[in-house]
């Protein structure tokens, strides 16, 4: 982490002195647009008597969203920000044929949190937590005859039945968990800046007890993120 702040501390520090409408960041509403590298670790267990089964995989992929919020800054000079934001990403893990392929991918993501930072010249470096609430869509794929092409979804024929044998539904579900970061902006006019941040996400555990087994799966996810925005 100590890395990460020293890296927002630089790009504060390094703004193009030439530029006259810089100024410091002042009390606020702002909006701004993220873009980034969004790298997430599935991790599976399984646990049955007489064996433990774990499955770990990291992939990378891009986000990006919006994100809202409102900064107080003090006299200090110490600012104090709540903010609400909003991503997707193009993380996905697969493995297998077309057509039976088994798929892991993330869908979006809701952030809602506080931050803390000091005002510099030219900007301000801070440290941002919250919560965090994530999809996550996981598609087993076809469990039946390999030879056979997957059957058709549920509800291409008569609703009232089942599903074919061997047919495994999308499972969407959606994590809560916590998001702790890093970050630093620069004013590169009156009222627009542009940030760099690094932000871990850690979602809850995802819990199956079944007979004599069970089955756990967890997300976690690393992002660096440029974004620009603007101050009202």
């Amino acid at each position: 982490m100590k890395y990460l702040v020293a890296s927002a501390l630089a790009l504060v520090i390094a703004a193009p002195a030439a530029a006259q409408t810089e100024r410091a960041v002042n009390s606020g509403v702002r909006v701004e647009g993220r873009v980034g590298w969004d790298r997430a670790t599935f991790k599976e267990k399984i646990d049955a008597p007489t064996v433990v089964v774990t499955d770990k995989v990291s992939k990378s992929g891009v986000a990006w969203g919006l994100e809202a919020g409102y900064d107080y800054v003090t006299s200090g000079p110490l600012l104090i920000g709540g903010y609400a934001g909003i991503e997707g990403s193009t993380v996905e893990d697969c493995f297998g044929p077309n057509g039976r392929r088994v798929c892991t991918e993330l869908g979006r993501n809701i952030t809602v949190g506080a931050r803390a930072g000091y005002v510099l010249r030219r900007g301000v470096i801070y440290l941002k937590g919250g919560y965090s609430n994530g999809r996550v869509t996981r598609t087993p794929g076809f469990a039946g005859d390999p030879t056979l092409p997957p059957p058709p979804p549920p509800g291409a024929g008569d609703p009232t039945l089942p599903p074919p044998p061997g047919f495994e539904p999308r499972d969407k579900k959606n994590h809560g968990g916590f998001h702790v970061g890093a970050g630093g902006e620069v004013m590169i006019s009156p009222n627009a800046y542009v940030k760099l941040e690094y932000v871990f996400t850690k979602y809850s555990k995802e819990k199956f007890d079944l007979p004599l087994v069970t089955n756990s799966f967890d997300v976690r996810r690393h992002q660096v993120v440029a974004g620009a925005g603007f101050r009202f």
